[in-house]
């Protein structure tokens, strides 16, 4: 029967029904479920989620590289990715320093090292150096080491620099702040080198696939360390001390291998490398540095740190941070490492926290100011301040008088509240550090013309606090549809987003910083929080009390009446209860999907044929979300 209301005014699964009005029902689920707690501490978790829904964040002190906020595996003090912005400090973020040029170049193979209290900078066949490299135009004193001949490399035992040109010259010596190379060294022999190291108290060098100690006096030491691999196309790049011997590290078959040198007891001469680790086929090691019980290796690829094994002088090596592209160079100081990418761009770990086995907290660090910024190939740190060379463009470092970069912004990563269910957000509130804060003073004793005075005229009220924003705070969202809202913020003081009608399963967030007029201060966030509310498709629960009995009067019981087969009535609904499917429901004007969740008889008498109840089928309907 097709279905009519003026007739039945209702349609289940094809078929036309009577109801008893008085006992319809047509509810809303709610979208949330009854919440538990189970947490030791008050939390996120412990707030009423029938209203907004919360997400904040009050640390960034485990770096960026994380795509997604609030994954089940995700860490809350990480972000996905910086630029200008200083997480470091466990619970804010602030400004970095700008950088300035400290020296101009053009040269290729331009190093800068720390020597003691000196900043040595080293460019074609010059080297300069400066004590003071904290000025925006510093002082320098250079000097040609051998005219004709680039050098290209650089180190230092704290007393001398030592000098490396390549194959065509012999290495150098120069008392560190002199102008001149020590013309009696090498008293012996004219050894030539392209890398020249200071590690473990031994000077090593290496030309080509050659690796050797260097004596006093700068010749080849001829009973120790002298070795060449077989492979002829090896190349050594880099040298450092490990904590129990050497450790250096060489290209061949466009792979790096790292090699240990241990020390012999009996005469303390260097041994023959032994393979303490390899690098997998296509990466390349550009220099290693060893900290502590980990080996930090700047690859073709990124940043690599292995753990030291120090019984068998192996390395493990972890998993690579390409996020920056190749690393060019290293340097460490206190618990942090610096490398060098590409377009002028450091970048900083932090190696007392590991976000997972052999990968330190990392984020972008300062950047260099040079309109074609390149390669940073080589960087130093000297006085708390960061030193780099920006191939082709000179030595640049931190502003030495404290100026902050102009803006600074950090994306949060994608937030989703944990659920792919649609949200709608609301506001956001970012609250500052306390110390930027001022309160305003009243004193006492002023009474304004009053005839009372004041017990103690020397007291003054303080007032409510007042942000000193020193700068500007802005927060911006981006929903599914690629729309962005974003807000100028005052600390403690919400804000509404403009996503009026536009829900999104998750939101990226960037939080952008800027400056103060004086250049040297900026806003320190110390959190921020957002709220939204739920937007699920929402499912009608329908209590459809069918009147079943063997003939039913249709035109609203005023008509010819239908006649019904109870009992195939009731097994048809219950099998298509007992399968899940979807129905397809009618009532009035509105047609809808539904699934049937329960069926319940209240009989008035038996069928005529005694096969079956008469009487009302309580029905419970659930809607399908489109």
């Amino acid at each position: 029967m097709a279905f009519n209301s003026e007739f039945l005014p209702v349609e289940l699964d094809g078929i036309s029904y009577e109801v008893d009005t008085t006992e319809y029902a047509r509810t809303t689920v709610p979208a949330l479920r009854e919440q538990r707690d189970t947490s030791k501490e008050p939390g996120e978790n412990a707030l009423d989620t029938s209203g907004a829904w919360t997400r904040s964040q009050t640390d960034w002190s485990y770096g960026a590289g994380q795509t997604h906020f609030d994954l089940d595996d995700s860490d809350r003090r990480r972000f996905h990715t910086s630029s200008g912005i200083d997480p470091w400090t466990k619970g804010s973020i602030t400004l970095l320093p700008i950088t300035e040029q400290k020296k101009s170049g053009s040269g290729t193979n331009q190093k800068v090292r720390r020597v003691g209290s000196y900043l040595y900078y080293t460019e074609s066949e010059t080297v300069a150096f400066t004590n003071g490299p904290t000025a925006a135009s510093p002082s320098w004193q250079d000097f040609t080491a051998r005219a004709g001949y680039s050098i290209t490399d650089l180190h230092s035992d704290s007393t001398h620099i030592f000098l490396a040109f390549g194959s065509g010259a012999a290495i150098a010596r120069s008392t560190i702040n002199t102008t001149s190379i020590d013309g009696a060294w090498p008293s012996s022999g004219t050894q030539a080198a392209d890398l020249i190291r200071v590690a473990s108290g031994r000077l090593i060098g290496a030309l080509g696939a050659n690796i050797f100690e260097i004596g006093a006096n700068g010749a080849k030491l001829s009973s120790s360390l002298d070795y060449t691999p077989a492979l002829s196309s090896t190349t050594w790049v880099s040298v450092c001390g490990g904590p129990s011997g050497i450790y250096a590290a060489a290209n061949s078959d466009n792979s790096g291998t790292i090699y240990h040198i241990d020390v012999n007891p009996a005469d303390g001469t260097l041994q023959t490398p032994v393979i303490g680790g390899q690098l997998p086929h296509g990466e390349e090691i550009n220099e290693i540095s060893a900290y502590g019980g980990v080996l930090l290796i700047a690859t073709s690829v990124g940043l690599r740190t292995a753990a030291i094994d120090t019984s068998s002088n192996a390395v493990s090596i972890g998993p690579v941070i390409d996020d920056g592209g190749e690393a060019f160079c290293l340097e460490t100081d206190s618990r942090f490492v610096w490398w060098g990418g590409a377009s002028g761009q450091l970048y900083r770990g932090d190696l007392s926290k590991f976000t997972s086995v052999l990968v330190p907290a990392w984020a972008p660090d300062i950047v260099s100011i040079a309109g074609s910024a390149s390669d940073v190939q080589s960087v130093a740190r000297l006085g708390n301040k960061t030193y780099f060379v920006d191939k082709g463009n000179g030595c640049y470092g931190e502003s030495g008088a404290g100026k902050k970069v102009v803006t600074g912004t950090l994306t949060v990563g994608e937030v989703s509240w944990s659920t792919v269910a649609p949200k709608l957000l609301r506001n956001v509130t970012v609250r500052q550090d306390r110390d930027q804060y001022t309160f305003g003073q009243t004193t006492y004793s002023d009474n304004s013309g009053l005839i009372f005075t004041y017990q103690d005229e020397s007291l003054e009220y303080r007032g409510d606090p007042t942000s000193t924003l020193l700068g500007t705070i802005s927060f911006a969202a981006t929903n599914d549809d690629n729309s962005t809202s974003s807000l100028s913020l005052t600390p403690n003081v919400a804000k509404n987003f403009t996503f009026v009608t536009e829900s999104s399963v998750s939101y990226k967030f960037v939080i952008t910083i800027g400056r103060h007029t004086d250049t040297t201060s900026a806003p320190i966030v110390e959190d921020w929080l957002t709220t939204c509310i739920a937007t699920p498709a929402r499912v009608d629960e329908i209590v459809l009390p069918i009147v079943l009995r063997r003939q039913v009067l249709t035109s609203r019981n005023s008509g010819a009446p239908v006649a019904f087969n109870t009992k195939e009535v009731f097994d048809t609904l219950r099998s298509r209860m007992e399968s899940g499917q979807t129905l397809t429901y009618k009532e009035g004007d509105r047609s809808e999907n539904v699934t049937i969740e329960r069926i319940s008889m209240k009989p008035d008498r038996l069928s005529d044929d005694g096969s079956w109840w008469e009487g009302t089928l309580l029905v419970r309907l659930l809607t399908v979300p489109t």
